[in-house]
């Protein structure tokens, strides 16, 4: 029960970091309203689901924490893997994912689930919290990936950091399908 309310504070600080983030990548006008709190649509085993803002603006997306780190004990931040939906946008299915440090510059992040590998890019290039960002490099296989996410059993996300170190982020897909369904279900 412990890692429960663990997860539940992760999940909630996380939602808030990712919805930040999302938010300053479209300017200044995201500063202020990445004050207000993302919505908790639901929570389905290992994924959550949660909405923020209305209208044009509204934004949906369903996201995880891994439940494995390597190496044990490097010095991260905030880890999740995200599927965003931005209906006023005409964006569906956006993927992403926080490895908790900056990239290295030549760092080719990769997923795989099950025999399926989903080549990322990152973020260095843009700098700030982009640094600490990937995503998933042909938009074509969104939804390729999203059906993997949903039959599949785990994911595994493997990137570099700046510092040369190698990480493998293991993820539990047990809830990932009712999550996305939440998501699709509230952001049409």
């Amino acid at each position: 029960m412990p890692r429960r309310k663990r997860l539940s504070t992760t999940f909630a600080r996380a939602a808030t970091l990712a919805l930040t983030a999302l938010l300053l990548s479209f300017g200044t006008a995201g500063l202020a309203a990445a004050q207000d709190a993302p919505k908790l649509l639901g929570k389905y085993d290992d994924w959550s689901a949660y909405s923020y803002g209305s209208g044009a603006d509204r934004m949906c997306y369903a996201m995880s924490a891994p439940t494995k780190m390597l190496p044990a004990g490097a010095n991260r931040g905030d880890v999740y893997f995200m599927v965003t939906h931005r209906p006023g946008r005409s964006t569906k299915n956006e993927i992403s994912m926080r490895a908790g440090y900056i990239f290295k510059s030549t760092s080719r992040p990769f997923a795989t689930i099950g025999t399926d590998r989903f080549q990322m890019f990152n973020g260095t290039k843009e700098g700030g919290e982009h640094q600490y960002w990937a995503w998933l490099e042909n938009p074509s296989e969104e939804g390729k990936m999203v059906q993997a996410l949903k039959a599949g059993a785990s994911m595994e996300v493997r990137g570099t950091s700046s510092r040369d170190t190698l990480t493998i982020d293991t993820y539990s897909l047990k809830g990932s399908g009712a999550a996305l369904r939440k998501i699709d279900e509230t952001c049409k």
